[in-house]
Order: structure tokens, then C-alpha cells, then sequence
């Protein structure tokens, strides 16, 4: 297996750079490449932190609109169940007024024969049915 490039640049560093009178390796070559991989891992230290802390950052807000929701589908279902005890409530009202004025009453019709003077009289109107009334004000028809 061939040595990695940066193994082969610092090999090629050090083999290149002149050696004093001593036979020591001169070193400024060598600082530089050492200040570049130092400066280096310290960008890759903070780039991963931030990666790391961007993914601590998006489980919590996870987590947080999780929550949320889940409160959200709780009052959703406390809703339904108050609009069902308002519609009973209304209903059951709306029978009982119906039975306290006795039969539901329905219109009569209108004869030719009826002078003006009864035209003007009031006319009973029909009811709707508690349990035909739709609360987007349209009638429900059972078949």
C-alpha cells in the first residue's frame, strides 16, 4: 500500500530541506509544515464542533416540535370533544323548545278561496328536525 500524500509531502520536506554544518536537517521547511498542519487541525477541530453542535441544535428543535405537536393533537382532540358537547347541547335544547310548544307545527298551505284579511294572519312555519340540521346550515335528507 502506497504511503498516504501527506506522509509523502513531509517525506519529500525533510529529504529536500538543506542540513547545516552539523548534519542536522535545517528545519524552516519543516516549521512551516508543521505551523500549515497545525493551523489545519485547528480548522478541523472547530469544523467538526460546529457540525457537531448544528446536529445537537436540530435534535433539541426536533424534539421541541415533537412536543408540540403532540400538545397541539391533544387540544385538537379537547376541541372535538367540546364541539360534540356543544352540538348535544344545542340539539337537545332545540327538542325540548320543540316539545314545550307541543308538536312540531308545519305550514299550511295557502288556499285561493282565503281572504286578505287571513293571507295577513301569521303562518305556522315547519321545524327542522334536531337530527336533520347540519351546522353548515344545510339539511341533511335521510333516504
Amino acid at each position: 500500500m502506497p504511503p498516504k500524500p501527506r506522509a509523502r509531502m513531509y517525506a519529500a520536506l525533510v529529504s529536500d530541506s538543506a542540513t547545516d554544518s552539523s548534519g542536522s536537517v535545517a528545519t524552516t521547511d519543516d516549521d512551516d509544515y508543521r505551523q500549515k498542519r497545525d493551523r489545519n487541525n485547528i480548522a478541523v477541530k472547530k469544523s467538526r464542533e460546529k457540525s457537531r453542535q448544528r446536529a445537537r441544535d436540530t435534535a433539541d428543535k426536533m424534539d421541541r416540535l415533537r412536543q408540540e405537536n403532540e400538545e397541539l393533537e391533544k387540544r385538537t382532540v379537547e376541541l372535538a370533544a367540546e364541539l360534540r358537547t356543544l352540538k348535544d347541547l344545542l340539539l337537545a335544547r332545540a327538542s325540548s323548545s320543540a316539545a314545550r310548544r307541543g308538536m312540531v307545527k308545519t305550514e299550511k298551505p295557502a288556499t285561493s278561496s282565503s281572504s286578505p284579511a287571513s293571507s295577513s294572519a301569521s303562518q305556522d312555519v315547519a321545524l327542522a328536525d334536531p337530527d336533520t340540521v347540519n351546522f353548515d346550515h344545510k339539511y341533511i335528507t335521510s333516504n
